[in-house]
């Protein structure tokens, strides 16, 4: 395969590589971000942690649902119903 292509006949220079989940959470960094207060082993602290836990856990998932929601929007142009009910599927695992 060609160095600079995507295997289609268009080169990356041709291809519309629009970031369409532009403005919402970065799903990357709320499902991978480090926890500071992991070092932390206080009884006191550990309510607090399994709290930052849920929410960082929630803020992954919100993440990935905007994402699939977008991604479903751009591809309900293609009219596939196959592809539209599986990203379906994932949404509600995701809520």
């Amino acid at each position: 395969q060609e160095l600079g292509t995507l295997g289609f006949e268009c080169t990356l220079e041709e291809v519309d590589l629009e970031d369409i989940t532009e403005n919402r959470i970065n799903t990357i960094k709320a499902c991978t971000s480090e926890d500071p207060g992991v070092k932390k082993k206080k009884k006191k602290k550990k309510k607090k942690f399994q709290h930052h836990i849920f929410v960082e856990q929630r803020k992954c998932l919100q993440g990935i649902y905007e994402d699939l929601n977008a991604y479903r929007a751009e591809l309900k142009k293609f009219n596939d119903q196959s592809v539209l009910a599986t990203i379906d599927e994932m949404m509600e695992v995701s809520i």
